[in-house]
């Protein structure tokens, strides 16, 4: 979590650029008028601690995010760009398939980040449903990805692990059955929490690659916590259950301030993304 200034301290206009600079890639769009209208939201009295939350947001933009994946491919030992330099077949393919979730963009990023956007490179990456059906690729395409192999599955950010299992455990579209015979499955994320990454070893057989680690020191309800206080997790809250009764501290009761520039978790507080007629969140999910 990134420092704070000191409580009581000037929301002054050097202030404000800092964070619209930070947080200007946003695709809601960020600007003085957003900022202002965010803190209003506040009780006067409150909008000190409101803006030590913009301090502390960890907001990964597409340079973060590009370096994240760069240095998880790398790690890889046997990868290579080229394909007689690497042992078995690789196929990369998004973790979440749904509409709306972030996995298609992520590997539009990796591709990026890693110079595979080339359409030479197109057969290494899969969408999850020609995963799903690949025996019934044509002939050039229908090898089964064996003991050999390697499946790099890509998303954002795990805080709990909650959506990585239930995927890989899934009776009727389980990942799990799906690459049994697969030799190596990983999953590049570019953050990670030690929840989720204690949860996702336990639960699957995922070899799990980040580049950012979160744990209770990132949660700002969390006593580990100690850029807030007591006092300051009470008003936090209170305005957390205006944004979102049902999860005041964000999905998991996670606590984290973690936006990334395509769209902000729902592990992370409320307060930041919620939008709705009782608030209207700095980083909207929609």
């Amino acid at each position: 979590m990134r420092n704070p200034h000191q409580p009581g301290a000037k929301i002054n206009e050097k202030r404000r650029r800092k964070w619209i600079d930070r947080f200007s890639s946003y695709g809601a769009g960020i600007d003085n008028v957003a900022i202002t209208s965010w803190l209003e939201q506040f009780a006067e009295a409150d909008r000190d601690v409101a803006a030590r939350i913009l301090d502390v947001v960890e907001y990964f933009g597409q340079s973060h995010i590009y370096g994240a994946y760069r240095e998880a491919l790398a790690s890889l030992s046997d990868w290579n760009a080229m394909p007689s330099q690497r042992k078995g077949k690789w196929a990369f393919c998004a973790m979440s398939g749904s509409a709306g979730e972030s996995g298609d963009a992520m590997l539009h990023h990796f591709r990026v980040a890693n110079r595979l956007g080339a359409a030479k490179y197109n057969p290494l990456f899969l969408t999850r449903s020609e995963l799903f059906r690949r025996p019934n690729l044509p002939e050039r395409d229908r090898d089964r990805l064996g003991a050999d192999d390697v499946v790099v599955l890509l998303d954002d950010f795990s805080a709990t692990g909650k959506q990585v299992c239930e995927a890989w455990n899934d009776p009727v579209t389980s990942f799990g059955a799906l690459l049994a015979g697969v030799g190596t499955v990983y999953l590049i994320l570019v953050a990670a929490s030690l929840k989720a990454m204690k949860r996702i070893k336990e639960e699957t057989s995922i070899e799990l690659v980040h580049a950012h680690q979160l744990n209770e020191t990132d949660n700002v309800f969390a006593e580990e916590c100690a850029h807030f206080t007591t006092t300051d997790r009470a008003r936090l809250l209170h305005y957390g259950k205006i944004a979102d009764a049902k999860r005041p501290k964000g999905f998991g009761d996670s606590g984290f301030v973690v936006v990334f520039q395509h769209r902000a978790p729902n592990n992370s507080i409320p307060i930041l993304h919620a939008d709705h007629d009782e608030w209207i969140g700095l980083f909207p999910r929609q």
